[in-house]
């Protein structure tokens, strides 16, 4: 299997000349949650399972969208929205990723990462096996994972790092915006001059102004890193699915079913077509 390095390599290679339509339909299918959360999320229960009856199908269309991309494939808009043709099955197996995630979560969070982990290639398997059911790929997903969940979660690390710049911003602004309230505060409270005041509201300015920059490194580096990653988990799935392939069927060669021993140039002892010849018994003529 590929060292995860490699794997990222692999994945920017094939994004060349596609990454255009990769964030486009990164962007769509967030114009599309948002949306639906919007419209619906205020209806209780009920809105919410409308809102999974559209955004699942069009989140497991997207994660085969970069399945497509990683195969160098010509994927176009469209099939971001190809989990629709197979609704009942996608869904359902949407619904469960989800609700055996959460479940696990109410253990704490460490057993809710491992299981989101073990559940990470059923959207994958549902693409390449149509007739399999929704609990079967979960089941498959959890077998092929196994000794495998480390090397994700040291995958996904290196993705999640790009965030700490931009986190560092919203800390930072938000420690300042607190200096700056209890400045004008304290300067309230012992009747400081206007000047003193309006430094304390400078600096929650700043903070406010900093909070929005740190969103909008937040929002730049998700347009990129979004359609890199899920290629990457992609590019993953077919190394995992040719190392677990590799590990659990035995290989032969075409020379398994070929070769003949007994044309083969050497024998064993007492044993090939020499030996036969020594054994015909004489002519009685």
């Amino acid at each position: 299997m590929l060292t995860n390095a490699e794997i990222r390599r692999t994945a920017k290679s094939t994004l060349q000349g596609h990454w255009g339509i990769s964030i486009g339909v990164y962007l769509l299918s967030v114009i599309i949650s948002s949306a639906v959360s919007s419209l619906l999320g205020w209806i209780p229960v009920i809105g919410w399972i409308l809102g999974m009856l559209i955004t699942g199908p069009i989140s497991i269309g997207v994660v085969w969208f970069f399945l497509a991309i990683s195969r160098q494939d010509e994927p176009d808009v469209s099939y971001m929205f190809s989990a629709f043709k197979d609704f009942g099955r996608t869904f359902l197996a949407f619904l469960l990723v989800s609700l055996f995630t959460f479940l696990w979560s109410l253990l704490f969070i460490v057993p809710g990462i491992i299981k989101g982990y073990s559940y990470s290639q059923t959207f994958f398997i549902l693409r390449d096996n149509p007739s399999i059911s929704a609990l079967d790929a979960i089941t498959e997903s959890r077998h092929m994972m196994n000794g495998y969940k480390g090397k994700l979660f040291g995958l996904s690390l290196t993705f999640l790092l790009w965030y700490l710049i931009p986190i560092a911003i919203l800390i930072a602004s938000a420690v300042i915006f607190s200096i700056g309230v209890l400045t004008g505060d304290y300067n309230y409270m012992n009747g400081n001059g206007s000047v003193v005041n309006a430094l304390g509201f400078g600096i929650s300015m700043g903070a406010i102004v900093l909070f929005f920059l740190g969103l909008l490194v937040m929002v730049a580096i998700s347009i990129y890193l979004f359609p890199y990653m899920a290629t990457t988990f992609a590019v993953f799935h077919d190394e995992l699915f040719g190392d677990t392939t590799t590990l659990e069927e035995e290989v032969f060669t075409e020379t398994d079913y070929t070769t003949n021993d007994f044309d083969a140039p050497s024998h064993p002892d007492e044993f090939g077509p020499d030996k036969l010849e020594e054994e015909k018994p004489n002519d009685p003529r």
